[in-house]
């Protein structure tokens, strides 16, 4: 055979696997991420299992298989220059039976599996999903034989038209590729998506892309892909989460995002894919469980600690289990300018007409709070408390109920409107740093009474 016989199977080699890679770049979302071997898994049973995953991260087999053509270029030529041509064949062997292992038999599968199953290219996310996947491997296997042939000792002679197949495919697949990128791109404005969508687009799709194109979802920018391109990638998508009883927080599923476009159209994709929104309201069940639940653990551990015995009888008294990052501030009203603005390290509470910020004496800030109010001044408490404080306080509404947003104390003025002194006791709580779940760190007694005073008092000083 002439020499240039294996220059012309490395050349088709080489300009198959570029052509896999340019189509790729051409018509799939974003950047790299969607171009390694192992692109997707069956829908159904792939006894390649999770393997195929690890190889998205091995650059050699990604980007068209270019790296894996251009590698075994190298080995086969440094094997004949030092005369290692036996070492240099079997490692051009061993890239291109691996690549063909696991992509050969995936279009022959792919092209049985709608005939048996005629729903099973929906499942795939539509043809154009269907072609991200298998358009590229229908380009590596022919490169990969190549290889094959191109350090094969016989090497049968071959037409010089094989030069022609690579290019053959790129026209075959050319409009498929058009397909993907040329379309309409549909922004429909706030009024258009109130109504039912155009022409060619359920309702479930026109959701869809009302969502996707939304400049504000997350922070980022709507989608610009062509319409065809963005519900093919969003069906894709479901096709992934589907696998995982259609979780779009699965690694698998998030693997499959590439850039702002993947968050976006992930985001959206919840209006053509029920599994997505079944999943979603399970989590969001399953979510709601595990708050009451640890709410009715927080409240049980608040409720644990011995209850206040106040000196003097309460008008109201009530505990609440709260949580405060550094600070817990009450507002009746807001003004320009913010009680916590003027707190200090040693402050314990501060006040402003109508807002009260109390700070706390931990960073954990899961507090059990016993509120009390009063119709006259109550005796000072100190024992047992590592911080007591007093202030003036102006009720502008004559609601005063401490909140920590979720959470809130009963109205404490109980004359309405006007002048209170508010008196705070802070202690800590012995906490368990071994258990993983948060416990309660602080607890306060806070209590309000009438009073005219403005002036701060300090009874135990713990700062």
């Amino acid at each position: 055979m002439p020499r240039r016989s294996p220059i012309r199977l490395w050349t088709c080699a080489v300009i198959t696997a570029s052509a896999a890679l340019a189509v790729h770049l051409l018509i799939i979302p974003g950047s790299f991420g969607w171009g390694g071997v192992g692109f997707v898994m069956c829908t159904d049973a792939d006894p390649s299992g999770g393997f195929l995953h690890a190889v998205d991260y091995v650059p050699v087999f990604g980007c068209g298989l270019l790296p894996c053509v251009l590698l075994g270029r190298l080995a086969w030529a440094a094997g004949v220059r030092w005369h290692r041509e036996r070492l240099g064949r079997w490692t051009v062997r061993v890239l291109a039976g691996f690549v063909l292992v696991l992509t050969a038999w995936r279009p022959a599968l792919f092209t049985l599996d709608p005939e048996l199953t005629p729903s099973y290219l929906d499942r795939w996310g539509g043809g154009q999903s269907a072609w991200w996947t298998m358009g590229q491997q229908a380009l590596q296997i022919p490169a990969a034989v190549c290889m094959l042939l191109a350090v094969h000792p016989r090497r049968p002679r071959l037409p010089r038209a094989l030069l022609a197949v690579p290019l053959l495919l790129v026209v075959a697949l050319t409009p498929l590729a058009d397909a993907a990128v040329v379309g309409k791109v549909t922004v429909p404005d706030e009024g258009a998506c109130e109504k039912a969508g155009p022409s060619g687009y359920s309702a479930r799709e026109w959701a869809f892309l009302c969502e996707a194109r939304a400049p504000d979802i997350a922070g980022l920018d709507g989608t610009t892909m062509p319409d065809a391109q963005a519900l093919a990638y969003g069906r894709h998508l479901c096709a992934v989460a589907r696998r995982h009883g259609g979780d779009a927080e699965a690694s698998e599923v998030q693997e499959e995002m590439v850039g702002d476009d993947g968050s976006v159209v992930l985001f959206a994709t919840r209006h053509i894919c029920p599994e997505m929104l079944r999943a979603d309201d399970q989590r969001a069940e399953r979510q709601k469980r595990d708050i009451e639940a640890w709410q009715a653990r927080r409240k049980a551990e608040c409720a644990a600690l011995p209850r206040h015995q106040p000196r003097a009888k309460p008008v109201r008294q009530a505990r609440v289990p709260m949580s405060a990052e550094f600070v817990l501030e009450t507002f009746e009203d807001e003004g320009e300018e913010l009680a916590s603005e003027s707190l200090s390290l040693d402050d314990v509470v501060v006040a402003k007409p109508g807002n009260l910020a109390i700070s706390t004496l931990t960073e954990m800030g899961l507090l059990c709070v016993t509120g009390e109010s009063y119709r006259r001044r109550p005796p000072v408490e100190t024992e047992g408390w590592k911080a007591v404080a007093e202030i003036g306080y102006r009720s502008t509404t004559g609601s005063l109920e401490i909140s920590d947003g979720e959470h809130k104390l009963p109205d404490l003025a109980v004359g309405g409107a006007g002048d209170y002194r508010v008196r705070v006791h802070q202690r800590e709580l012995p906490v368990d740093y071994e258990r993983e779940e948060a416990q309660a760190s602080e607890e306060w007694l806070i209590m309000v009474f009438p009073g005219g005073s403005k002036d701060a008092v300090t009874y135990v000083k713990a700062r």
